[in-house]
């Protein structure tokens, strides 16, 4: 006999592949990369991270520039089916009858999209070199 999985056991399967393929990925680990450019050059930072997204010039006389990135993430739309047990009760001529019986729905499940995205700038002293980083988002994150 196939056994079907149920909603909730597909929605815990799929949120256990999230985990695991993410779980390697960390905050801590994109500041630690994000510590090994600390006395680089600017042109090492372009070198590895490409044309900066803006840059802005600080009343120092130091240089901000900044990288960013941006993703949407679509769960769901997954269809499955969802096993239902049915009652029946009624009489046919003059004696009652119940049983149940099995049903097998399809279902699909609801899409939801998420925005992830990660801005990070670093700052160049007025010596050339990448002196200090600031990061914001909720996918700046690195394996």
């Amino acid at each position: 006999m196939v056994r079907l999985m149920n909603k909730r056991q597909l929605v815990f399967i799929f949120a256990a592949m999230i985990l695991l393929s993410s779980g390697c990925a960390t905050v801590a680990k994109y500041e630690a990369r994000l510590n090994t450019f600390i006395g680089q050059s600017e042109g090492s930072l372009i070198a590895s991270w490409g044309v900066p997204r803006k840059e802005y010039r600080l009343d120092s006389g130091k240089k901000a520039v900044e990288y960013a990135r941006k993703d949407l993430v679509q769960t769901g739309g997954d269809t499955f089916v969802e096993e239902r047990t049915v009652s029946h009760s009624g009489v046919i001529g003059d004696k009652p009858y119940s049983g149940i019986s099995t049903q097998y729905v399809t279902q699909t499940s609801p899409v939801e999209q998420y925005k992830l995205y990660c801005k990070t700038s670093f700052v160049i002293n007025t010596n050339g070199t990448v002196e200090s980083w600031h990061h914001e988002g909720n996918n700046c994150v690195s394996e």
